[in-house]
């Protein structure tokens, strides 16, 4: 039986070059947030590019996407649990299918940098809670701790963080994924526009520079935002990268 990674991560937490290096491993089908086609259609607030890229509108449609990609390959799809909390929730089989990776950022680096491409955001579409929900909800259904990963430890120590993941799904680890071309990768192009970094990269690098919080004080609705995630983060970060029998 082939397999089947999910990628669980919120906006900005830097999933997609993570992503990226499972397309450059070219051992799975990669797909790059699938249920986003069904949280979201042309006539969406959220910037967008093509998004009449021929995925599924419904949850079940794009399930039955994975599933049948699942039979001819490896599958890795990378994903946002705030596209569908509800529908994954109460989907113990589908859940129980699959590998479950989760990313996370410290939240307030993420919001300033998901502001500054869509000041509409609302509440949710930040992400941890969602992303805390399902965490939970695997755990309940494997009694395992479901790995996590930080993504600035990934901009950090890209060779190090990349090799514990592959270790922990037992996956050879591919030094060469890590490095590529600058390019878009057609998963990438209904949503295009939120990955200019990625696709001009060349490999994992730290980027942060020195943090600014004061958007956050002038903006009080982003500072609320902030409160109301950071517990999340903070429960889901004190599992980063630990070992899982």
């Amino acid at each position: 039986m082939n397999r089947m990674i999910a990628l669980w991560a919120h906006p900005r937490s830097r999933s997609t070059v993570l992503e990226r290096v499972f397309i450059e491993r070219g051992d799975f089908e990669v797909f790059h947030e699938p249920f986003a086609s069904v949280a979201f259609d042309e006539q969406s607030a959220i910037p967008h590019d093509d998004l009449n890229c021929g995925l599924p509108r419904t949850y079940e449609g794009v399930k039955t996407l994975l599933r049948a990609a699942r039979q001819r390959r490896n599958v890795f799809h990378k994903d946002m649990c705030y596209h569908c909390p509800d529908e994954l929730s109460a989907d113990p089989e589908f859940l129980l299918e699959q590998q479950h990776v989760f990313i996370i950022r410290e939240p307030a680096r993420a919001i300033v940098s998901h502001f500054a491409m869509f000041e509409q955001m609302p509440l949710e579409a930040i992400g941890h809670r969602a992303l805390y929900e399902i965490f939970c909800r695997v755990t309940r259904l494997t009694g395992k701790i479901p790995y996590v990963v930080n993504g600035d430890d990934l901009a950090r120590r890209p060779e190090d963080t990349v090799r514990r993941l592959c270790d922990h799904l037992q996956l050879a680890f591919l030094p060469e994924a890590l490095s590529w071309a600058p390019a878009c990768p057609p998963q990438w192009k209904a949503w295009r526009s939120w990955h200019q970094a990625a696709e001009r990269s060349s490999g994992i690098v730290d980027t942060a520079s020195p943090f600014d919080d004061q958007l956050l004080h002038t903006h009080p609705h982003l500072m609320a935002y902030y409160q109301t995630h950071r517990p999340f983060y903070e429960r889901m970060n004190q599992f980063v990268q630990q070992e899982h029998s």
